[in-house]
């Protein structure tokens, strides 16, 4: 099975991946998922410099995403602060985000 979503502007997707964000971390809160799930969702090195350049708040938010696990593991202190940090930047793309009428599309492929 196949499952694309598309959608139709960059407002738009910054907003749904802060979304996805905030749920993400919130899982790892609750130690519902692992920091290396998270990283499969979202948090992937690979992904930082395309989001940093065209969307610098949600490339920072990824990039702190994948430090994460290195702030629990070496600075458990952190942690805490770490998740708050991405939080925020998060909460702050959800807001600007002023454009109705933008649509999220969903397909699935049954292979």
């Amino acid at each position: 099975m196949k499952f694309t979503i598309d959608i139709d502007n960059l407002y738009t997707l910054e907003k749904y991946l802060s979304i996805l964000s905030l749920g993400i971390l919130d899982c790892l809160e609750k130690n519902i998922l692992s920091y290396d799930d998270a990283m499969d969702i979202l948090y992937r090195p690979g992904l930082i410099d395309k989001f940093e350049e065209v969307v610098p708040d949600l490339g920072n938010a990824i990039h702190l995403g994948t430090e994460l696990e290195n702030v629990f593991s070496i600075i458990p202190d952190q942690l805490k602060q770490s998740i708050e940090q991405i939080r925020l930047i998060n909460i702050r793309s959800i807001q600007k985000q002023t454009n109705k009428g933008k649509h999220i599309f969903y397909y699935i492929d049954e292979e």
